[in-house]
């Protein structure tokens, strides 16, 4: 073949591969943001060129003979180019951390090969001479035709079975299995290594059956971390829930106690407006009234507008924590006003990571106006227009200086302190869809968290 042949067959090899790469990153994590359409096309346009690239090195190498080199290591190290390639590509496409793009790409490499090794099974036996016309087409129709069918075949298997969800729920923990992980890196010189044994001893169906062993055995290994993971979830759901549902008892019996304290004081009060109705007295009855209205929504009005609140927050693990927040500043009697705007379903920012920032933006407020007089923090959370949007507004009792904030080492709250911004500033430096921003507005200090969803 000539020079060009081998750069067109790489190339259209290539192209088949990122087409299923974005397959299974479309299962694995989520729907690519949404972008304009000169950024789509011209993510496409790099698509194409990393394939062309990464195609004419394949042709120099075949060429230089790398696929010879002793232990196939040029062949290897073809495919972690390409990987990295692909790890490029994703992080362009969703701006998630290289971590999660390169472990997507991982787990695509490893889904790839059950669609492989069927093809194989199309073409097993055969050996192709290149040279005679027959044999080149037939060649051909199994490289272009069979296995990208194999491959279809297998991703359609991998999405109506939803075993992707357990691939999907891995990458998703905090925690990531170090043994997995070494394994999942390692996985293409241990499928090349399989390969290279069974081609050398010639044993017939077993080189076909190492391989699907291997690619079995990762399968449930996944499968038992994976329930192992639900379990413990499922267990912190429940401790949650119990949690929950204790702090709403207790609110309503909190509402229920200021309720009888206010119906036992409501005939005196009563009493007192009936006598000045009498006297005549219209706008000492207006004041009476609009005392006892004030009255009744500081003892109890405030209560039934938190719970009702916090019932828009459909994220569990947000909702545990604003439940742990309030109830610590009203133990330290700290007004506090939430307001959601919409119904707050989730965010594809990671979980821990979100509840890492509120916590720290939470915690700075409650430290700014703890002991202060006429102290008041307010948390907005809005979900509309593709954003989701936190923002924790304090009253300000300081300066701020907004050149060094969120910078190594400075802090107003005394030696040893202010760490929680700098790790705020890390968390979001991972993600290229979060965007702070911190102002000073009518003497409240404002921070703000804006995530794109779409």
């Amino acid at each position: 073949m000539s020079f060009g042949q081998i750069v067109s067959a790489n190339f259209i090899e290539l192209i088949i591969y990122f087409i299923f790469l974005l397959w299974m990153s479309r299962m694995l994590l989520g729907r690519i943001p949404r972008q304009s359409g000169s950024y789509r096309a011209k993510s496409l346009l790099l698509a194409l060129l990393l394939a062309l690239i990464m195609a004419i090195l394949g042709a120099i190498s075949f060429r230089i003979g790398a696929w010879q080199w002793i232990y196939g290591t040029g062949a290897l190290i073809w495919v972690y180019c390409v990987m990295a390639s692909e790890v490029l590509l994703l992080r362009i496409l969703y701006r998630v951390p290289l971590r999660e793009c390169g472990l997507a790409v991982l787990m695509s490499e490893m889904l790839y090969s059950y669609g492989e090794i069927l093809a194989e099974l199309y073409a097993y036996g055969k050996v192709y001479n290149l040279s005679i016309a027959s044999e080149r087409r037939s060649y051909l129709f199994w490289f272009f035709v069979i296995t990208p069918a194999c491959l279809l075949l297998c991703g359609l298997v991998i999405y109506k079975s939803g075993a992707w969800k357990i691939y999907r729920q891995w990458m998703e923990q905090e925690e990531k299995n170090k043994g997995i992980l070494a394994l999942l890196v390692f996985y293409p010189i241990l499928h090349f290594m399989l390969d290279a044994v069974t081609d050398n001893e010639k044993t017939g169906w077993v080189s076909l059956l190492l391989p699907v062993s291997l690619l079995l055995v990762i399968h449930m290994i996944f499968v038992y971390v994976g329930r192992d993971w639900q379990q413990k979830q499922y267990i912190a759901a429940q401790q949650l829930s119990i949690r929950q549902q204790t702090v709403y008892i207790e609110k309503m019996e909190q509402i229920q106690s200021e309720l009888r304290g206010f119906r036992h004081d409501f005939k005196n009060m009563m009493a007192g407006m009936y006598l000045q109705a009498k006297e005549g007295d219209l706008e000492a009855v207006q004041a009476f009234i609009q005392e006892m209205t004030e009255d009744f929504d500081r003892q109890v009005g405030d209560q039934v507008r938190l719970l009702n609140q916090l019932a828009n927050i459909h994220m569990v693990e947000v909702k545990g924590l604003l439940l742990e927040k309030l109830g610590q500043m009203q133990k330290e009697e700290i007004r506090c006003e939430l307001e959601v705007l919409r119904p707050f379903e989730g965010t594809r920012m990671r979980s821990t990571d979100l509840l890492r920032c509120l916590g720290i933006l939470m915690d700075n407020a409650v430290d700014e106006v703890r002991g202060k007089k006429d102290a008041r923090i307010h948390l907005m959370i809005s979900s509309q227009n593709g954003c989701t949007t936190f923002r924790v507004k304090n009253t300000l009792y300081g300066t701020v200086d907004f050149q060094s904030l969120g910078t190594e080492g400075y802090t107003t709250k005394g030696v040893g302190r202010g760490i929680g911004l700098e790790s705020y500033r890390k968390i979001l430096g991972k993600y290229d869809f979060v965007f702070p921003f911190t102002a000073i507005q009518d003497g409240f200090f404002v921070q703000e968290l804006k995530i794109q969803e779409t």
